[in-house]
């Protein structure tokens, strides 16, 4: 039995994209793929997950149309909802930033966006308070 469900379990992952597992590397998927997703570095030196996730909402507010990315295996979601991860495309996405951290986050990417003269800040810029 045990045999027949680690088959059955390889074969539902066989095809499925994986995430780039690259230490310290924050990965954008390169909008426009309809199909296995492409990903380009968005920033290399990332120290966490999160901080990977901030860059990604730091696109979106300013106004890229696709800003879905991954880090160290993990894929990132950034839509109107919470920011979430997960390990697979289409697998259950676990929430990094709810609603009102969002919120802050946006505050606190806003303001180093206008102080660094529009520009998106350095990985080593953000820092994250969780509460």
């Amino acid at each position: 039995m045990l045999l027949a469900l680690t088959a059955l379990l390889s074969l539902v992952a066989c095809g499925q994209p994986e995430a780039p597992s690259d230490d310290g590397v924050c990965w954008r998927i390169d909008p426009g793929t309809d199909r296995a997703p492409r990903f380009s570095v968005l920033a290399r030196g990332v120290s966490d997950l999160d901080t990977c996730a901030v860059l990604l909402e730091g696109l979106r507010l300013e106004g890229q149309p696709s800003t879905d990315g991954a880090y160290q295996g993990y894929f990132i979601f950034v839509d109107s909802g919470p920011i979430g991860s997960a390990r697979s495309l289409h697998g259950f996405r676990y929430p990094i930033f709810q609603p009102p951290q969002r919120a802050a986050v946006d505050r606190d990417l806003r303001r180093l966006i206008q102080s660094g003269g529009g520009r998106m800040p350095d990985p080593g810029q953000i820092d994250l308070e969780r509460h």
